[in-house]
């Protein structure tokens, strides 16, 4: 899909997902004033800001919202691709040698893959090479690890506050009980408060949240093939096994689309 594109159309499914959540108020009241409370939208967004900046450091969370981009851009990898680049250096090795993959490594096109093999010249015992693979993919993906986390907060942290919005606005009705237009503007934060809570959680915060996990999670089934093919060639396995092993897992994948692989838990 065209990146731009597929930007457009998250944007619109956002729009949508606001106008099907606020939509029936507005159709009912003939009104945007009964949605629309910049005091509660402070309570929740402001309070969850503050919230998630107490628990990540500022670089963590440029980190997060930088990683937003990979939410509108991010293209389906193809792994066929990846296999039969594996498959290339797994019939050179066999042929030659590890230390032969030097000649195929520029052409790899996956950077993953590139390290893997560099790493398999560098040190050829399985233990030690599976060891150095996985803290690679380890350091690789922590800060992906982190993004995701951040925004799940968020997605707590958002309903939360709008409980206390809640409160306040109760705590304002019972303060101005006497002033009827003051009352209905402490049940209007109450009400409010928590819609934007809850609204911007299941709506932003944990969609969001989940969009980059499905995108991590295919980042890591992508390096554990890698990591798994490469510890074959060093040991000199047969390209057939390898392939064989290559389209079990690629099968697999495209039918289990969208599931959690073991790895990522």
């Amino acid at each position: 899909m065209n990146t731009s594109k597929k930007g457009l159309e998250l944007i619109f499914i956002l729009l949508a997902g606001m106008i099907a959540l606020f939509a029936p108020v507005i159709l009912k009241t003939k009104s945007l004033s009964y949605i629309i409370a910049p005091h509660a939208f402070l309570i929740v967004i402001g309070g969850t800001i503050c919230a998630i900046c107490i628990s990540f450091s500022i670089k963590e969370l440029m980190s997060a919202f930088c990683s937003l981009k990979s939410f509108f851009v991010t293209e389906r990898k193809d792994l066929t691709l990846l296999a039969d680049d594996i498959l290339e250096l797994a019939k050179l090795a066999r042929a030659r040698g590890v230390f032969a993959l030097g000649e195929l490594i520029d052409y790899v096109q996956n950077p993953f893959l590139k390290k893997a093999a560099s790493a398999l010249m560098e040190d050829d015992d399985t233990k030690t090479l599976e060891e150095n693979l996985r803290l690679m993919c380890f350091y690789e993906n922590k800060d992906d690890f982190k993004n995701v986390e951040i925004f799940e907060e968020m997605g707590g942290y958002a309903p939360t506050f709008g409980m206390i919005g809640a409160v306040m606005g109760l705590i304002q009705i019972s303060a101005v009980s006497s002033d009827p237009k003051a009352l209905l503007g402490g049940i209007a934060t109450a009400f409010i408060a928590t819609v934007y809570g809850v609204g911007s959680a299941n709506l932003i915060f944990f969609p969001i949240a989940k969009k980059l996990k499905n995108n991590l999670n295919e980042k890591l089934l992508e390096q554990e093939i890698i990591i798994s093919s490469i510890l074959d060639i060093a040991k000199l396995q047969s390209s057939v096994i390898i392939s064989e092993k290559l389209n079990k897992i690629i099968n697999r994948n495209t039918i289990n689309k969208g599931k959690i692989i073991p790895f990522a838990a």
